[in-house]
């Protein structure tokens, strides 16, 4: 059985886990939470470089667990490595080894990438509501330099679940 990884990816406040849900209510498929979310809530939204390090193997972990579990064709992840590129070049203007390595293995992802046209929501762990536009071209860019297949989702509420849908169509993951 030919399996399908489709990761929801893009800058902060732009959808990803509502469309996560959605998709995985759509589309009979499970879906893994963002690792990185659930590390913050419980130990608090303060990072540094050796933190961002653990939340990574912490997130290697999580999803491939939720590889392993599932036994769907169809597994949808929320955020992967080119997420974490972003985070760590942006925050700490570095990467580190495991990031890198783990990064050129993820070549099975194909990607759901969110613009930011909608609107921000305030929470406690987010950091970036002024500068959306450019994280998200910094999620291409990582994407088209992986040579990943991909797709922009771009509308409000249903519209972008349909988007998505049609989206994972042109990707030839679901079929007419």
């Amino acid at each position: 059985m030919e399996r399908h990884f489709i990761v929801i990816t893009g800058p902060e406040s732009s959808g990803k886990s509502k469309l996560c849900k959605s998709l995985s209510e759509a589309l009979n498929s499970p879906w893994t939470e963002e690792f990185a979310r659930l590390y913050l809530e419980e130990n608090g939204p303060q990072y540094d470089f050796e933190v961002l390090q653990k939340i990574y193997r912490g997130h290697l972990n999580h999803q491939a667990k939720a590889k392993a579990q599932s036994e769907s064709k169809l597994l949808i992840l929320d955020t992967d490595s080119i997420n974490f590129k972003v985070w760590s070049e942006r925050v700490f203007k570095t990467s580190f080894p495991l990031l890198d390595s783990s990064l050129k293995r993820e070549s099975e992802h194909h990607y759901l990438l969110c613009y930011p046209d909608l609107e921000w929501e305030d929470d406690p762990l987010r950091e970036n509501p002024s500068n959306r536009l450019a994280i998200f071209e910094e999620h291409r860019n990582w994407i088209e330099k992986m040579g990943r297949p991909y797709r922009i989702i771009k509308g409000q509420k249903e519209e972008r679940l349909k988007n998505a849908l049609d989206a994972l169509q042109s990707l030839r993951i679901l079929s007419d």
